[in-house]
């Protein structure tokens, strides 16, 4: 059994080192949107993925405001195609589109065969770019959208504390009174002010040439405008976080003895550390596991452990280009120039790696009051 792992680990690693590298091109349209191709003719499949990253100093980004915003625009007509019909025309299709929710804005990620590719850039641009919005249905998603936050809470046993250095605006979990005090117009604004070809990118991976890729970009996007919105406030600027050393934390932490019985995991782009709440309660568990959240940031860690994610980050990298989505993860971080590099790391320090630590596990973040009780 041994051999044949060993054996499968070099057939794999012969395949990738044999694996023509996919070609990265990057081009913008006049209106500031800025397009990444990754051309793959492999599969006659095309990826795509809008990202639009919302402005945290925009003061439109209250908690509740994002989901809602997007159960909105999921039942809302797009061009000139009625809700129903829009999804009655994508499954047809065969086109997959579907949006999340991330901590620095919304995206959309959609997968169609390349036959299809006009028709599926086209109805992305008709839902995030020309949704009608109708305020009819305001209250039924507002209802949907408490009832989902309901649900979450009583399916979890659990406290969960979000580890990232920087505020989840747009995932922060909606209270009641602040749901009921959405309004059919801050829903609008909010749209115009995430609706915007300056803070957008596109990702386009499959099978498109790159002169392909621009006429279809073209068409679709080339109209997009933005609506001048009112100049808010400069929000004080905070350290920016280290790609690598962020990279290595999330290999690090999971696992970490330290932490016990506190566990650590990724939840999508989130590094989230959550625990049972057992018989002592809420209470108890909270002190457990800010006691060892911050026993952990006093110790923390070696030159070997940094050595040892560093092995581990390189290895996972070079599986990147088996993974679609994780392509289109990389390639969003550079075009966002937060990715990171294998020169960066090389050189990143254990200094500059606990560093990272303090600032991710930094007492003023992690105040009891922080830690959400279940089934508040």
């Amino acid at each position: 059994m041994k051999a044949l792992a060993v054996w499968s680990a070099l057939t794999l690693a012969i395949q990738l080192q044999a694996q023509a590298p996919l070609r990265t091109q990057a081009f913008s349209l006049p209106n500031g949107l800025r397009v990444v191709l990754l051309e793959d003719h492999e599969r006659p499949l095309v990826r795509a993925r809008l990202h639009l990253l919302l402005d945290r100093a925009s003061g439109a980004l209250r908690p509740g405001l994002g989901p809602l915003a997007l159960r909105m625009l999921e039942h809302s007509d797009a061009g000139n195609l009625k809700a129903e019909d829009f999804h009655q025309l994508l499954a047809g299709a065969g086109i997959e589109l579907m949006p999340s929710l991330r901590a620095d804005g919304l995206a959309w990620d959609l997968v169609a065969r390349s036959r299809d590719q006009d028709l599926a850039l086209g109805m992305l641009a008709d839902r995030v770019l020309r949704p009608i919005f109708d305020p009819s249905i305001l209250e039924a998603q507002r209802l949907a959208c408490w009832r989902e936050v309901e649900r979450t809470e009583a399916a979890s046993s659990q406290l969960k504390l979000p580890l990232a250095p920087e505020p989840n605006w747009t995932l922060q979990a909606p209270t009641l009174d602040g749901l009921a005090a959405i309004t059919y117009e801050d829903l609008l604004a909010f749209h115009t002010r995430m609706s915007r070809p300056d803070r957008a990118v596109l990702l386009l991976h499959g099978d498109l040439g790159r002169e392909q890729a621009r006429r279809l970009v073209f068409q679709t996007f080339g109209t997009w405008t933005a609506l001048p919105v009112p100049v808010a406030p400069a929000a004080p600027l905070s350290p920016v976080p280290s790609p690598e050393a962020g990279a290595l934390l999330a290999l690090l932490l999971p696992g970490d003895p330290t932490l016990l019985p506190v566990r650590f995991q990724m939840e999508g782009p989130r590094p989230m550390a959550t625990l049972d709440v057992g018989a002592p309660g809420p209470a108890a568990a909270t002190a457990l596991m800010l006691e060892r959240l911050q026993a952990l940031r006093r110790r923390g860690f070696t030159e070997a452990d940094l050595h040892r994610a560093r092995a581990a980050w390189s290895a996972g990298r070079a599986l990147v280009a088996l993974h679609p989505e994780a392509l289109l993860d990389q390639a969003l971080a550079e075009a966002r120039e937060s990715a990171a590099t294998p020169a960066r790391m090389e050189a990143l320090t254990i200094e500059a790696l606990n560093g990272e630590l303090q600032r991710w596990l930094g007492p003023a973040r992690l105040q009891p009051g922080g830690l959400p009780a279940p089934g508040r």
